[in-house]
């Protein structure tokens, strides 16, 4: 035994020995050949220095022009969207000031034609509390807004542009106005105006990491900071020196002396990039001791990590000397490694098919198969992971699409709505949808898409917003129901349909209209009782694209509750296959006591159907929508519903009735004057040309609000918009007398605050809207 011992002491001392020379040897090579590496590593870290310097600043400028790109591409949706909505350009502009904190305030002005009574010019403003506040710049006293240059620049704008950077004495910040122009007919009519506050360009630059003593800032055209690092520097001009450096700069560093800056005491590496859009500069300024310093640090690094390596080779040559008489302590050592989980390392070379060869060659197969069932494992898990994400963020789409669970306005007091969807998957294939055709007109629809999961909201997604896209153009949902179905069918080569039920509601008279593609008809729940009102069916939407879909028709009464909901109610099943049936549904929305309100309904009809199918999944969708009709204030609705004939004795009994009652409800003479005049060349119009033999029917409809009367005429004459009838020439002869039209046409959309028009298979319909003049200007 004592002299295995000595044996084994002499072979540690041989390994020990043999080790050490390796490691003085390498030692002496490293450090010749180190000095010669010095220049080259030198040259190395500066290019690669360099090239993280130019794409820190190219980030920082990519980080600004997507802050810039949020609030010019918001500017540019309201510019289209004044030029076809005008009326809606107040209430898009709140929401797009509560949405992006950047943009301070909005203003949509426009060109005077009469600068003695330009337009309404209004200006949204975010105050200092974070409300916001509305006024009309067409009425400040100071120098008229056309007359400014933020205005006559702005109209130059046609696909938008950055202005001048200012500093706001109101709001005590700097701020920068992105300038769209309104165009209509080729021409510039207006611009919408943003003013963004440049606080983020600090916190912009703040969020890059970049190394310690390096100063990054952003210069406008005029050679002001808009930002920099030292807080206190903002708005001040930058030295001439700094000025003339980043004028020569391009894509490569450029090297400045030591005074450029006060926030860099030495001479320093300027790297620049430009902000796309703007005039703007982006700078970003690192002392060269900085990376001197790192290239020291990084050499001794390198060094380090040569003698580490070294001190590998040594330690290599000592395991290979001792490996012959001691294999064991490999195989314990790689034990080691597995029980950390590395499993990336290799057993010694099996030389003779003994216990210990055995031994490694089993060790071996155990590693390589447990090293597999963790790759797979992993990737399953990937997937798992993928598969989540995805699902979440269909689910969010979905989500967007939806209206609000509730909808009770105070511009519609004759009905409340509840609807509530409740997908079987993460994501489903139901859809709920309701809004505001015109007026008067209210759409409401309930879906149930083929397929479940992400193809099925995707093509739910895509339903949504085709129905809300092509409802504006007509208010019958059969017409709707038609369009609707051309377009799905188109490229639907996955064969996906959509049972769906849609009406319209009057909410004037509380006559709903419906059409259904293949839908459960609706619930009408009335005076303590509940049935089925049947809707004659089409095929489902997608299949086939010459269908034709019908219409049925009821007229709700006050207390009346309407019920849309898919088949996820009915065929909710228990575990002996029984389903809740539409009897269940009846029998629970009249059980006692009767649900008080829309949301009662549905979650009424919910629990009962939780309740049946307790302990079971939920195998499809549930959507249910609930509406429910009250008469309201029916006085602002019913001032005036004729349908006379087509002759111009009846057209002037109704217009002389309409004076009447516009005169009892107070509107202005001006206003009443022009309601007659308009009329009176509309209706003569439909009775001369549109009824030339005398059939058919004309309907008048009248009503006043707030601030404005409200007109409708419909007949099913020869198809004539008003708004497409070319303009009389107005330089020689007044009028044509033998154009349908003519003068009156254009007197029509004179006079009229709002005119829209659209044409279906039940005829011509025409919207007008007088608005009332304002009191002060009346007085002046």
């Amino acid at each position: 035994m004592k002299g295995g011992a000595q044996h084994m002491k002499g072979l540690r001392s041989i390994a020990s020995r043999l080790a050490a020379w390796s490691l003085l040897g390498s030692a002496l090579v490293v450090m010749s050949t180190g000095w010669i590496l010095l220049g080259h590593l030198r040259q190395t870290w500066l290019r690669s220095a360099h090239r993280e310097g130019g794409t820190l600043a190219l980030a920082a400028a990519h980080g600004i022009e997507a802050h810039l790109a949020r609030a010019s591409e918001a500017t540019q949706l309201l510019a289209r969207l004044a030029q076809t909505h005008p009326e809606l350009v107040a209430q898009l502009a709140r929401s797009t000031l509560l949405a992006d904190n950047d943009i301070a305030g909005l203003a949509f002005t426009w060109t005077p034609a009469d600068t003695a009574h330009p337009p309404p010019a209004p200006f949204i403003d975010r105050l200092a509390d974070g409300a916001l506040a509305q006024r009309d710049l067409s009425r400040d006293s100071a120098k008229p807004y056309w007359k400014q240059r933020w205005f006559q620049t702005g109209l130059t704008c046609t696909d938008g542009c950055w202005q001048r950077p200012f500093y706001s004495l109101s709001r005590q910040q700097r701020l920068i106005n992105y300038s769209v122009a309104i165009q209509q007919n080729g021409q510039s009519v207006g611009i919408v105006n943003a003013d963004v506050t440049l606080s983020w360009l600090a916190g912009v630059l703040g969020s890059l990491k970049r190394p310690d003593g390096a100063v990054m800032f952003v210069i406008g055209p005029s050679g002001h900071f808009l930002a920099h690092d030292g807080m206190t520097r903002q708005g001040e001009t930058a030295s001439p020196g700094l000025l003339s450096a980043l004028a020569v700069t391009s894509s490569s560093p450029g090297s400045v002396p030591a005074d450029v800056d006060p926030a860099i005491r030495e001479r320093a590496w300027l790297y620049r990039a430009s902000i796309q859009g703007t005039h703007w500069t982006l700078g970003l300024l690192v002392p060269k001791s900085l990376l001197e310093n790192s290239l020291q640090r990084l050499f001794l690094h390198v060094l380090a990590l040569g003698l580490l390596a070294m001190l590998g080779i040594a330690v290599i040559t000592l395991v290979v000397t001792r490996r012959t008489l001691a294999p064991l302590t490999m195989l314990t050592l790689r034990a080691e490694h597995v029980a950390r989980g590395d499993l990336e390392f290799t057993l010694p070379r099996i030389k003779r098919p003994d216990e210990v060869g055995r031994l490694t060659h089993a060790f071996d197969m155990m590693r390589r198969q447990l090293a597999r069932h963790i790759a797979s494992l992993t990737a399953a898990t990937r997937e798992q992971e993928r598969l989540r994400s995805e699902l979440e963020i269909a689910h969010q789409i979905q989500v967007a699409l939806l209206p609000s669970e509730h909808y009770l306005s105070a511009r519609t007091p004759t009905f409340e709505l509840h609807a509530t969807l409740r997908p079987a998957r993460a994501v489903g294939g139901d859809l709920y949808s309701y809004f505001m055709l015109d007026a008067q007109h209210f759409c409401l629809m309930v879906g149930d898409v083929s397929d479940k999961g992400i193809p099925a909201a995707l093509f739910m997604a895509r339903a949504i917003t085709l129905a809300k896209a092509l409802a504006p153009h007509t208010r019958q949902p059969s017409h709707l129901l038609e369009e609707l179905n051309r377009e799905l069918c188109q490229g639907n080569e996955s064969c996906m349909f959509i049972t769906l039920l849609c009406g319209v509601i009057d909410i004037a008279n509380g006559r709903l209209t419906f059409a259904s593609a293949g839908h459960e008809p609706p619930i009408l729940c009335r005076a303590g009782s509940s049935r089925l009102f049947q809707v004659e069916t089409g095929p489902a939407i997608g299949l086939d694209e010459d269908a034709i879909y019908g219409e049925q028709s009821l007229t709700l009464r006050s207390g009346d509750t309407l019920l849309m909901y898919t088949d996820g109610v009915t065929e909710a099943s228990r575990d002996d296959g029984s389903m809740f049936g539409i009897e269940r549904a009846l029998d629970s929305l009249v059980r006692k006591p009767l649900p008080a309100d829309p949301a009662a309904f549905t979650s009424r009809l919910l629990s009962d159907v939780d309740a049946f199918a307790a302990g079971c999944d939920q195998a499809d969708d549930i959507t249910i929508l609930a509406l429910n009709w009250s008469d309201g204030d029916m006085e602002e609705f019913s001032m005036l519903d004729l349908t006379l004939e087509p002759t111009t004795e009846q057209v002037f009994a109704a217009l002389d009735r309409c004076e009447t009652l516009l005169d009892d409800a107070g509107v202005p003479p001006g206003t009443r004057e022009d309601v007659r005049l308009v009329l009176e060349e509309l209706m003569v119009n439909m009775a001369q040309h549109g009824h030339a033999g005398g059939d058919g029917s004309i309907q008048l409809r009248l009503r006043t609000d707030a601030d404005a009367v409200l007109a409708e005429l419909h007949d099913d004459g020869t198809p004539f918009d008003p708004l497409q009838a070319p303009a009389p020439n107005l330089t020689g002869d007044i009028a044509d007398p033998d154009q349908v039209g003519g003068l009156g046409i254009h007197l029509v959309r004179a006079m009229a605050s709002d005119l829209s028009y659209h044409h279906d298979h039940s005829g011509n319909h025409l919207q007008l809207r007088f608005i009332y003049p304002d009191p002060k200007e009346v007085t002046t």
